[in-house]
């Protein structure tokens, strides 16, 4: 039998809160600790999603020899500083999005991974569930054809004025917070970089971008669109337009009623076909433990290169809205 692998959570953040949730039920991994920066914070946030230990600050928790592996749910900014830390101590890493800020960071993580023989992952729930899966198979396959227009939004509102998220020192901003999810998607889909990127952002008080609305090029002719916001009505959509039919869906962390579809269009005639549901957290997060016990990754799974290039892409956009240029990543 396949020894269970235990996990500890860094951080007691909403996600940190679903994704505990959303584990639960799996028989290859068990969150066993949790630390944050208030041991009172900490406590609350065991007894309210059955963590069974609390250690009282994170390399108390890094210092466990029965942690295996590591989730980090904390400010962007504390993304790479605490999985380096991490993967010193022995433990593998599943990092909340985004796993760096600068491509320089990816590397470093992947190289201290390697030396470590540890494994990191950027945790992307949606990148595991069916839906996205689905879709990555249809594209990759050639089912659509030749893919030639991407289009991926994400939007929310953010009601706090006093959000972590509206701090540029930690990371802030819609792109990092919500863009790279069609970003990422994006980048899988096409399957390299494009020649040109060009941004338009809406700047906040605080400098970082509160919407931003992006065009990616390539050398054969594919173009993309991406936007995000934080001052919009919840959604996530997603089309893709080959030379012989269009895909559409969202392109959620959990599929569940009601979104378990992906439109395919054929000229203007279009139909719904159902895809499996399915929690991104639990898929996820057995994706990550199948890979600590040395399997091979599935078909589809996130790769280096492709969180590389995330990275490179959102730095790039973020200089073409500074400087109000194209950009070539």
């Amino acid at each position: 039998m396949n020894p269970v692998l235990r996990i500890g959570v860094l951080g007691a953040a909403r996600i940190a809160a679903s994704f505990c949730q959303g584990v639960a039920p799996s028989t290859a991994l068990h969150v066993t600790a949790v630390a944050s920066r208030s041991a009172e914070r900490a406590a609350a946030f065991a007894q309210a999603n059955g963590v069974p230990r609390v250690r009282p600050d994170y390399d108390a928790l890094l210092g466990d020899a029965e942690i295996d592996a590591v989730y980090i749910a904390l400010s962007n900014d504390q993304h790479v500083p605490w999985a380096l830390r991490a993967l010193a101590a022995g433990k593998h890493v599943l990092c909340e999005k985004p796993m760096a800020l600068s491509v320089d960071d990816v590397d470093r993580l992947r190289a201290a991974a390697d030396a470590a023989g540890r494994v990191v992952m950027e945790a992307f729930p949606y990148r595991f569930q069916p839906q996205t899966l689905d879709l990555l198979t249809r594209v990759r396959g050639g089912q659509i054809g030749r893919l030639r227009q991407l289009s991926g939004m994400f939007g929310f509102t953010l009601r706090r004025d006093a959000d972590i998220r509206l701090d540029p020192a930690l990371g802030g901003g819609s792109l990092w917070d919500v863009g790279v999810y069609p970003l990422s998607l994006i980048r899988a889909l096409a399957g390299g970089l494009p020649a040109t990127v060009q941004a338009s952002a809406a700047w906040g008080g605080t400098g970082v971008d509160r919407a931003l609305a992006a065009v990616l090029v390539w050398d054969d002719g594919l173009m993309a669109t991406l936007q995000c916001w934080f001052d919009a009505v919840p959604h996530r959509h997603l089309r893709i337009v080959g030379t012989e039919s269009t895909l559409a869906s969202g392109f959620f962390n959990h599929v569940g009623p009601g979104q378990d579809w992906v439109e395919v269009a054929e000229g203007y005639d279009s139909r719904r076909e159902p895809v499996p549901q399915g929690n991104g957290f639990l898929l996820e997060a057995e994706a990550f433990a199948a890979l600590a016990r040395g399997e091979e990754p599935r078909p589809h799974w996130p790769t280096w290169a492709e969180t590389r290039d995330t990275t490179r892409l959102a730095q790039a956009l973020l200089r073409s809205a500074t400087e109000g240029r194209p950009i070539a990543p």
